[in-house]
């Protein structure tokens, strides 16, 4: 159902029962004299079928695919006045690594996981730059802020979960816990490193996970997988360039995973969303470029994304996702 069906549909319901709708919707009892049960039962029917109609829609839309799920880093606020010319010319060659758009790995635009998410990396850059131009106006190199050695954690936890969220210094992770709080979610405080796969990824301590996986006979293409649980701010993050070039479509696969897809004209890559009750997955596949839609919908056909979800064993994980196991 597209956009101008809906509303078609929609104008078609007596005014009456949409306004009784609002207050069912919003929690508020009808008076029995002012409506009666009969038509009371028929607008919360109404509701229930609005609510529906906006779901469906909505995902036919691609509100939960790459576009839900793009944060936009802000662009970089300014210097205080009076910095050096050098110090201002290395800010800007900075500004790629420091300022950065991202995709969300858990959650679409509006949940906890993702504003927390989009509020950190925000910090993230504009601290750095900070950081860079103390540095430079005292003739050091724009870097040395960071305290690799983290002394400043209380204890070895704290330096593990610096370590994986990327905090270098007391204020971010003093930043870092107050977003956590702010939002209601936890912190990840151990990564264990799949075997036979780069240390770049593995398995939190609540089950998510990150795995790059090579292409074999059975499998037919390379891809890296992004799972992360709700409730819990992701540690990994995946950079976006060029978004607004993705062509996006919605696919339910063979094993009925409900799937949102993206890809660019001429690119080597694309991206496979899916979300479910106990996990949010990102799939980034490499085919090499020149593939249709039936091809990497032939791909996601190759893997079980629900039955992924429900994994917490890393040798069950990996022996499903090298296909091994259906």
């Amino acid at each position: 159902m597209n956009k101008d069906q809906f509303f078609d549909v929609f104008g078609q319901i007596d005014p009456a029962y949409v306004f009784a709708v609002d207050e069912i919707l919003a929690g508020v009892g009808t008076k029995p004299a002012a409506f009666s049960r009969r038509k009371l039962i028929r607008a919360a029917l109404i509701a229930a079928v609005i609510l529906g109609l906006l779901t469906v829609t909505a995902y036919a839309a691609g509100l939960f695919g790459l576009q839900e799920r793009l944060i936009r880093d802000p662009a970089p606020t300014g210097q205080s006045a009076g910095l050096a010319d050098d110090t201002e010319k290395t800010l800007d060659q900075l500004q790629s690594v420091h300022h950065r758009d991202h995709l969300s790995l858990s959650g679409v635009n509006g949940s906890p996981e993702y504003r927390a998410a989009a509020e950190w990396l925000a910090y993230k850059g504009s601290h750095a730059d900070q950081m860079a131009a103390e540095q430079l106006e005292q003739g050091q190199a724009y870097y040395e802020w960071r305290d690799l050695e983290r002394s400043f954690a209380p204890d070895e936890e704290t330096k593990e979960i610096c370590r994986l969220y990327q905090v270098w210094d007391e204020a971010m992770w003093d930043k870092l816990q107050e977003i956590a709080e702010k939002y209601g979610l936890a912190l990840h405080t151990s990564r264990t490193a799949f075997p036979g796969i780069s240390r770049d990824y593995g398995i939190y301590e609540d089950g998510s996970f990150s795995a790059a996986i090579e292409a074999t006979a059975r499998i037919g293409f390379s891809y890296t997988i992004y799972l992360d649980r709700p409730g819990t701010l992701p540690a990994d993050d995946l950079a976006a360039t060029g978004t607004e070039e993705y062509e996006e479509w919605e696919y339910v696969n063979v094993w009925g995973d409900e799937l949102s897809m993206a890809r660019r004209a001429d690119d080597d890559w694309a991206l496979v969303f899916y979300t479910g009750e106990s996990a949010t997955i990102t799939l980034k596949i490499w085919y090499g470029g020149g593939a249709d839609h039936a091809l990497l919908e032939s791909y996601a056909d190759r893997i079980h994304f629900e039955a992924i979800a429900s994994l917490s064993d890393p040798e069950e994980i990996l022996t499903m996702l090298r296909g091994d196991k259906t």
